[in-house]
Protein backbone atom coordinates (compact mmCIF):
# COMPACT_ATOMS: atom_id res chain seq x y z
CA UNK A 1 0.00 0.00 0.00
CA UNK A 2 1.44 3.63 -0.90
CA UNK A 3 1.93 6.21 1.89
CA UNK A 4 -0.79 8.02 0.23
CA UNK A 5 -3.28 4.86 0.47
CA UNK A 6 -1.91 4.61 4.37
CA UNK A 7 -2.36 7.99 5.00
CA UNK A 8 -5.89 8.36 3.43
CA UNK A 9 -6.95 4.94 5.49
CA UNK A 10 -6.01 6.60 8.48
CA UNK A 11 -7.24 9.84 7.89
CA UNK A 12 -10.97 8.02 7.12
CA UNK A 13 -10.12 5.69 10.33
CA UNK A 14 -9.86 8.64 12.83
CA UNK A 15 -12.59 10.97 14.75
CA UNK A 16 -10.91 13.84 14.15
CA UNK A 17 -11.87 13.16 10.37
CA UNK A 18 -15.35 13.21 10.93
CA UNK A 19 -15.61 16.84 12.20
CA UNK A 20 -18.40 19.54 11.67
CA UNK A 21 -17.46 23.30 12.24
CA UNK A 22 -19.71 25.12 14.55
CA UNK A 23 -19.72 29.22 14.37
CA UNK A 24 -20.19 31.31 17.32
CA UNK A 25 -20.33 35.08 18.22
CA UNK A 26 -16.87 35.53 16.74
CA UNK A 27 -15.66 32.11 16.66
CA UNK A 28 -15.42 28.97 14.52
CA UNK A 29 -14.59 25.65 16.17
CA UNK A 30 -14.45 22.05 14.84
CA UNK A 31 -15.91 19.38 16.98
CA UNK A 32 -16.25 15.92 16.61
CA UNK A 33 -18.84 15.03 14.29
CA UNK A 34 -21.20 12.67 17.02
CA UNK A 35 -21.13 15.78 19.47
CA UNK A 36 -24.20 17.80 20.71
CA UNK A 37 -23.78 21.73 21.47
CA UNK A 38 -25.68 24.70 22.35
CA UNK A 39 -24.92 28.28 21.81
CA UNK A 40 -25.60 31.15 23.91
CA UNK A 41 -26.45 29.23 27.10
CA UNK A 42 -25.94 30.67 30.76
CA UNK A 43 -23.75 33.06 29.51
CA UNK A 44 -21.48 30.67 27.39
CA UNK A 45 -20.60 30.70 23.71
CA UNK A 46 -20.81 27.38 23.13
CA UNK A 47 -21.21 24.05 25.77
CA UNK A 48 -20.78 20.93 23.79
CA UNK A 49 -20.74 17.40 24.73
CA UNK A 50 -21.07 13.36 22.78
CA UNK A 51 -24.55 12.28 21.83
CA UNK A 52 -25.79 10.83 24.65
CA UNK A 53 -27.07 7.91 22.52
CA UNK A 54 -23.48 7.41 21.23
CA UNK A 55 -21.47 7.57 23.81
CA UNK A 56 -23.53 7.99 27.27
CA UNK A 57 -20.60 7.16 29.14
CA UNK A 58 -18.52 10.65 27.64
CA UNK A 59 -21.92 12.46 27.73
CA UNK A 60 -21.84 12.41 31.82
CA UNK A 61 -18.15 13.22 31.72
CA UNK A 62 -16.95 15.02 28.84
CA UNK A 63 -17.38 19.03 28.59
CA UNK A 64 -16.03 21.67 25.79
CA UNK A 65 -17.04 24.77 26.44
CA UNK A 66 -16.10 28.19 24.51
CA UNK A 67 -16.73 31.97 26.40
CA UNK A 68 -16.09 35.15 24.03
CA UNK A 69 -15.38 38.23 26.54
CA UNK A 70 -14.24 41.65 25.48
CA UNK A 71 -11.32 43.38 26.70
CA UNK A 72 -9.95 46.24 27.00
CA UNK A 73 -6.22 46.17 24.94
CA UNK A 74 -4.86 48.68 27.19
CA UNK A 75 -5.20 47.32 30.21
CA UNK A 76 -4.78 43.36 28.77
CA UNK A 77 -2.61 41.06 27.26
CA UNK A 78 -2.75 37.42 26.87
CA UNK A 79 -0.55 36.22 29.47
CA UNK A 80 -2.52 38.54 31.99
CA UNK A 81 -5.71 37.70 31.16
CA UNK A 82 -4.67 34.11 30.97
CA UNK A 83 -3.08 34.70 34.52
CA UNK A 84 -6.67 35.68 35.58
CA UNK A 85 -8.35 33.01 34.04
CA UNK A 86 -6.80 30.37 36.08
CA UNK A 87 -6.84 31.99 38.77
CA UNK A 88 -10.80 32.15 38.92
CA UNK A 89 -10.46 27.99 38.01
CA UNK A 90 -8.40 27.67 40.69
CA UNK A 91 -10.54 29.95 43.27
CA UNK A 92 -13.67 27.57 42.37
CA UNK A 93 -11.89 24.84 42.84
CA UNK A 94 -9.84 22.52 44.94
CA UNK A 95 -5.92 21.17 44.52
CA UNK A 96 -5.79 22.68 41.48
CA UNK A 97 -2.87 22.03 39.50
CA UNK A 98 -1.23 23.97 36.31
CA UNK A 99 0.39 20.68 34.71
CA UNK A 100 1.74 21.92 31.46
CA UNK A 101 1.46 25.26 28.68
CA UNK A 102 2.25 25.53 25.41
CA UNK A 103 2.38 29.03 23.62
CA UNK A 104 0.56 28.60 19.76
CA UNK A 105 -0.16 30.89 16.66
CA UNK A 106 -3.57 29.52 15.71
CA UNK A 107 -5.27 31.81 12.51
CA UNK A 108 -2.73 34.39 12.63
CA UNK A 109 -3.14 34.79 16.63
CA UNK A 110 -1.60 34.01 19.37
CA UNK A 111 -2.57 31.60 21.98
CA UNK A 112 -1.40 29.68 25.06
CA UNK A 113 -2.71 25.78 25.71
CA UNK A 114 -2.96 25.01 29.11
CA UNK A 115 -3.30 21.55 30.68
CA UNK A 116 -4.76 21.39 33.97
CA UNK A 117 -6.20 19.02 36.87
CA UNK A 118 -8.17 19.81 39.93
CA UNK A 119 -11.45 18.48 41.75
CA UNK A 120 -14.47 20.26 42.11
CA UNK A 121 -16.83 19.09 44.59
CA UNK A 122 -16.41 15.11 44.58
CA UNK A 123 -15.17 14.94 40.66
CA UNK A 124 -11.50 14.48 40.06
CA UNK A 125 -11.24 16.68 36.28
CA UNK A 126 -8.44 16.82 33.81
CA UNK A 127 -8.15 18.53 30.50
CA UNK A 128 -7.07 21.37 28.23
CA UNK A 129 -8.04 25.18 28.99
CA UNK A 130 -6.85 27.85 25.40
CA UNK A 131 -6.82 31.49 25.51
CA UNK A 132 -7.21 32.55 22.12
CA UNK A 133 -6.24 36.43 21.62
CA UNK A 134 -9.17 37.43 19.02
CA UNK A 135 -7.93 41.13 18.79
CA UNK A 136 -11.09 43.33 20.40
CA UNK A 137 -11.94 40.12 22.36
CA UNK A 138 -10.60 36.25 24.29
CA UNK A 139 -11.80 33.60 23.31
CA UNK A 140 -11.89 30.63 26.31
CA UNK A 141 -11.89 27.13 24.66
CA UNK A 142 -11.82 24.33 27.89
CA UNK A 143 -12.43 20.60 27.25
CA UNK A 144 -12.57 18.48 30.57
CA UNK A 145 -13.11 14.97 31.73
CA UNK A 146 -11.97 12.21 34.42
CA UNK A 147 -8.06 11.88 34.15
CA UNK A 148 -8.87 8.59 32.34
CA UNK A 149 -11.10 9.50 29.86
CA UNK A 150 -8.87 13.09 29.17
CA UNK A 151 -5.96 11.17 28.28
CA UNK A 152 -8.10 8.66 26.31
CA UNK A 153 -9.50 11.05 24.18
CA UNK A 154 -6.46 13.44 24.62
CA UNK A 155 -5.95 13.84 20.61
CA UNK A 156 -9.17 14.53 19.60
CA UNK A 157 -9.68 17.32 22.34
CA UNK A 158 -6.70 18.53 21.25
CA UNK A 159 -7.79 18.63 17.69
CA UNK A 160 -10.95 20.36 18.38
CA UNK A 161 -9.36 22.97 20.52
CA UNK A 162 -6.34 23.90 18.15
CA UNK A 163 -9.29 24.06 15.49
CA UNK A 164 -10.41 27.36 17.23
CA UNK A 165 -10.31 30.52 15.00
CA UNK A 166 -11.48 33.80 15.97
CA UNK A 167 -13.94 35.33 13.03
Amino acid sequence: MSVWRFAIVLALLSPLAQASTVLGDGFRIDLPADWTYQRDRMGVALIARPDRTVDAEGWGMDLLTVTREAINLQRTCLEGFSYRKLEQLAYHSERFAKLGYEELTLGGRPAGLFTVRYTEGPRELMGHVLILDAGSHMLTASALSSPARFEAKRAVWRHALESLRAQ
